[in-house]
C-alpha cells in the first residue's frame, strides 16, 4: 500500500513540475513555447507562427526591437528601440530596415518624423517636427548624398515642401534640393507676409 502511495506522489510531483515548466516557457498567449535563437549581434526570444518568428531581438542583452522575424530578419509591423530603452521607431520593416509608413522618435521620446521610409531612412511624403513637437516641415523627403551624412539628419526636404516658423506661420513653400530652398518658391515673414516670390538659389532669392 505504501508503495502505491509513493508512486502516486511521484506522479503528482512530476505533473506539477511539468505544468510549471510549460507555463513559464510559453508565449504571452499561452499557445506557443518560448524559444531563444541566436542572431546577428544578439539573440531572439519568442515563438514560431508558421514560418514566422514572433518575438523580441536583444543586442548586448538589451531590447533592440520587437515584431515579426523571418530567418532572424525583421519584417512587417514592429518596433525598434534606442540603447536606453526608449522607442526609436514604430512602423513597417523590410529586410530589417524601416520601410513604408512609420514614426521616428527622438531619444527623449518626442515624435520627430511621421511618414514614409525606405532602407531605414525617411524617404517620400512625410512631416518632421521640432524639439517642441511643432510641425517644422512637410512634403517630400530624401536621403542626403553619402558624403553629407555626417550631419544629424541624413534625410532632408527634397522636391516640393513647406517649411514653418516655430509660431506655426508658413516660412517657405516651394522647391528644395538637399534640404535647401532651391527653385521656384515663396518665402514669408513670421507674420505671414510674402517676402519673395520667384526663383531661389541655395537658400536665397536668385539674382
Amino acid at each position: 500500500m505504501g508503495g502505491i502511495i509513493f508512486v502516486v506522489l511521484v506522479v503528482i510531483v512530476a505533473a506539477a513540475i511539468w505544468l510549471y515548466l510549460t507555463a513559464s516557457h510559453h508565449s504571452p498567449t499561452g499557445q506557443q513555447p518560448l524559444l531563444r535563437i541566436p542572431c546577428k549581434d544578439g539573440y531572439l526570444i519568442g515563438y514560431y507562427l508558421g514560418s514566422r518568428f514572433i518575438g523580441q531581438r536583444f543586442v548586448n542583452n538589451r531590447l533592440a526591437s520587437e515584431g515579426v522575424f523571418v530567418n532572424a530578419i525583421q519584417v512587417g509591423v514592429g518596433k525598434e528601440y534606442y540603447p536606453n530603452g526608449t522607442l526609436k521607431y514604430e512602423g513597417n520593416f523590410i529586410n530589417g530596415l524601416a520601410a513604408g509608413q512609420g514614426k521616428l522618435y527622438e531619444e527623449n521620446g518626442k515624435l520627430k518624423y511621421i511618414g514614409n521610409f525606405a532602407n531605414g531612412y525617411a524617404s517620400g511624403q512625410g512631416r518632421i517636427f521640432d524639439q517642441n513637437g511643432k510641425l517644422k516641415c512637410e512634403g517630400n523627403f530624401a536621403r542626403l548624398p553619402s558624403n553629407q551624412e555626417n550631419i544629424k539628419d541624413p534625410s532632408v526636404p527634397t522636391g516640393h515642401c513647406k517649411e514653418y516658423y516655430d509660431n506655426g506661420q508658413l516660412k517657405y513653400e516651394g522647391e528644395f534640393v538637399n534640404g535647401v530652398w532651391h527653385g521656384e518658391g515663396r518665402s514669408y515673414d513670421r507674420n505671414g507676409r510674402l517676402v519673395f516670390k520667384g526663383k531661389f538659389a541655395y537658400g536665397k532669392p536668385a539674382q
